[in-house]
C-alpha cells in the first residue's frame, strides 16, 4: 500500500509540473493584456514577419498595430526610424511633418499609412497607458 501512495505522488508531481509549464510567463501575460487593451480601444494588433524594408539580424515577428479611420483618405506613405533615432521618409509623403512626435515614439520602428488606416510597427515594451496617446496621435495624423 505504501508503494501505491508513492506512485500517486509521482503522478501528481508529473501532472502538476506539466500544468505549470503551460502557463504563460510574466512577459507573455503583459503582452496578452496589452494586445487585449489595444483591441478594446479599436486597434487591430497582429504579429507580422519582418518586412523586406526592415533591416534586422533578428528573425522575430514584429508587432503591427493598425487603426482604421473611416473618414481618412490617405495616400500610401511610410516613415522609418533610423539607427541614429531620426526619421526617414521611405515612401510617399512625410506623415510626421503633419504632427509633432509624442513621447511614446521611442517605441516605434515605422509608421505606415494607406487609404483609411494607419499602422505602427513597434516594440511592445510600452505599458497599456501608452495606447491612449498613441491612438490620439494616429487619429491626428489621419485627419491632418
Amino acid at each position: 500500500m505504501d508503494k501505491f501512495w508513492w506512485v500517486i505522488g509521482l503522478i501528481a508531481v508529473f501532472v502538476g509540473g506539466q500544468w505549470f509549464m503551460m502557463r504563460p510567463n510574466p512577459r507573455e501575460q503583459r503582452l496578452m493584456l496589452l494586445r487585449e487593451a489595444a483591441r478594446k480601444m479599436g486597434f487591430q494588433p497582429k504579429l507580422v514577419p519582418p518586412p523586406s524594408w526592415y533591416v534586422t539580424d533578428s528573425r522575430q515577428f514584429i508587432a503591427c498595430y493598425s487603426l482604421i479611420v473611416p473618414t481618412a483618405k490617405l495616400p500610401y506613405s511610410r516613415e522609418q526610424r533610423q539607427k541614429d533615432g531620426s526619421w526617414q521618409v521611405a515612401a510617399g509623403q512625410g506623415l510626421l511633418s503633419k504632427a509633432a512626435l509624442i513621447s511614446e515614439e521611442k517605441y516605434l520602428i515605422a509608421i505606415e499609412a494607406q487609404a483609411n488606416s494607419i499602422s505602427i510597427y513597434w516594440q511592445e515594451d510600452a505599458t497599456i497607458e501608452a495606447l491612449t496617446p498613441l491612438k490620439a496621435w494616429m487619429q491626428q495624423l489621419a485627419n491632418s
